[in-house]
């Protein structure tokens, strides 16, 4: 991971092109020039303003990307950061603050400088609650920033985060558009989105199709490959993958395991992000029933994770037996919440002797109804306790939270290097503690995750962080995520970084 135990340290630069995971098969040979890619992505955006563009697999990255570069990438593998646009990142303070470093001569695709005071607009674009971006809780990582010169932003945080870089790369403050076309308003970077990216916009057609075409300005000749991309959204898992199969798209970004286990099984190119986390209950602790830990632990005892998969999954999810995945340095064979049907009961029924009958309500959204109705199921085969669902639309999402109304919610948590996402979701005074779980462990031991720079007491401050969701339940994590890219077999150089981001600049076609 990127940190170091000396007082000063830097992400260096590697070979471009050695810092994603790439799909496994395709086509061997030189890269070839030329030609249009069609991918789908599973969401349209509401807007191109890059702040509101989400730089993770299930919302508009390859677009985002593709429209306005990325400053640095990194390697899903080792967590080395690989530099782009920006030309190094480095701290002498151990990570309280920190020096980008613009590479020379940049430009965006209207010609005009891409420099340090575009990326200091681009930052406090995305901290203004006015632009109302999801990043925010990133960006506000950042107390100050100050222009040095052209090419130089000196960035002060809040507090010292070493790995303040995954802030960037995992998020739209990898993107940064022109400050001049923001302040012309959405109307004008809709129509008009100015950034520094491989491609830039040729056409939008909502509900339809974003054509874009090669930038010639590009920083990265002979980069991009194809000469245009044809970018469609679509929502409904089984359209999208029978569309790559029948030939009607190149490549697909996907979040649904069945998907992966057809390509898997279909011979297709494919690549999934391992994340630790993954999608969750959210259960809000801060009223009841779930401020008492007993309804939190026989809620999450109750449940039979492989049913849930068999019943809304087709049995190809991938469980989340641990907080962290097997491939992290910070796994620790400390299971999360386990069936024990006598156990629960148990509990349901001292809860029910007490007055305190188990009754809830499931909030989720309808991509999820399968999930709520197999855990409806489950539950029916117990006593005293009764579960209730609530469906939510997306856009009242950002009023729920704010007014903590709801007693569980479908949510999720996931992240590659734990920081700084994992202090978000579980820090008693982070906004996106969605279960509003606080205790003092917790969160002393995510804060020394967060600002240390050795390897091993992150390490230590991280089996704290897996032994207290073990006891306290605030999360019942029933899938990993599934950051995943599927493509034909004629399509080469595809490759992710974060949190399922796709480059489209490597991509080429064979004829």
């Amino acid at each position: 991971m990127a940190a170091a135990a000396a007082a000063m340290f830097m992400l260096s630069a590697c070979a471009s092109g050695n810092s994603t995971t790439s799909a496994e098969g395709g086509p061997s040979g030189d890269p070839v020039t030329g030609g249009t890619g069609r991918i789908i992505e599973m969401w349209e955006p509401r807007t191109l303003d890059p702040a509101k563009i989400t730089n993770w697999w299930a919302n508009s990255p390859v677009l985002g990307n593709s429209l306005y570069g990325t400053l640095m990438t990194n390697d899903i593998e080792t967590g080395e950061i690989d530099f782009k646009l920006a030309e190094n990142l480095t701290t002498v303070d151990a990570g309280k603050t920190f020096t980008l470093t613009l590479r020379d001569g940049l430009q965006f695709s209207d010609g005009t400088p891409f420099n340090a005071e575009a990326v200091k607009f681009g930052w406090e674009h995305i901290k203004d609650p006015a632009t109302a971006s999801s990043d925010i809780p990133q960006a506000r990582l950042i107390e100050s920033s100050r222009v040095v010169d052209d090419r130089t932003l000196e960035v002060t945080l809040v507090n010292p985060v070493p790995n303040f870089a995954n802030a960037i790369v995992e998020t739209s403050m990898n993107w940064i558009a022109s400050p001049a076309s923001l302040q012309g308003g959405q109307q004008s970077i809709d129509s008009n989105p100015i950034g520094a990216g491989p491609y830039t916009l040729e056409q939008w057609s909502r509900q339809d199709v974003i054509k874009l075409t090669r930038n010639a300005k590009y920083y990265d000749a002979p980069l991009p490959y194809l000469d245009k991309l044809e970018i469609r959204a679509i929502g409904d898992a089984d359209q999208r993958y029978n569309t790559l199969v029948s030939g009607g798209a190149d490549l697909s970004v996907e979040g649904i395991w069945s998907n992966v286990d057809k390509a898997r099984n279909a011979g297709l190119q494919n690549a999934v992000v391992p994340l630790g986390g993954g999608t969750d209950l959210a259960l809000n602790t801060t009223r009841a029933p779930f401020n008492d830990v007993r309804a939190r632990k026989a809620f999450a005892t109750a449940l039979d994770l492989d049913g849930i998969n068999n019943a809304a999954f087709e049995g190809a999810a991938e469980l989340p037996h641990t907080l962290f995945d097997e491939s992290s340095p910070f796994y620790k064979d400390i299971p999360l919440a386990e069936q024990n049907r006598a156990e629960a009961q148990r509990l349901l029924d001292e809860l029910a002797a007490e007055g305190k009958p188990l009754e809830f309500t499931l909030s989720l959204y309808p991509a999820n109804r399968a999930v709520g109705e197999a855990i409806q199921t489950q539950l029916s085969t117990y006593k005293n306790i009764k579960i209730n669902l609530r469906t939510i639309d997306l856009a009242q999402l950002g009023q729920i939270m704010a007014q903590k109304d709801y007693e569980s919610l479908v949510a999720g948590l996931m992240f590659s290097d734990p920081e700084p996402r994992l202090w978000f979701g579980l820090h008693s005074t982070s906004t996106g503690n969605y279960s509003g779980i606080a205790d003092p462990q917790l969160d002393e031991a995510l804060d020394k995750g967060l600002s240390s720079q050795s390897e091993s007491d992150r390490d230590a401050a991280y089996e704290v962080v897996q032994k207290r969701l073990a006891e306290l339940y605030p999360l019942i994590f029933y899938t990993r995520a599934a950051p995943a890219v599927l493509a034909n077999n004629n399509v080469g150089g595809v490759v992710q970084y974060g949190m399922g981001s796709v480059l489209p600049e490597t991509l080429w076609l064979q004829n």
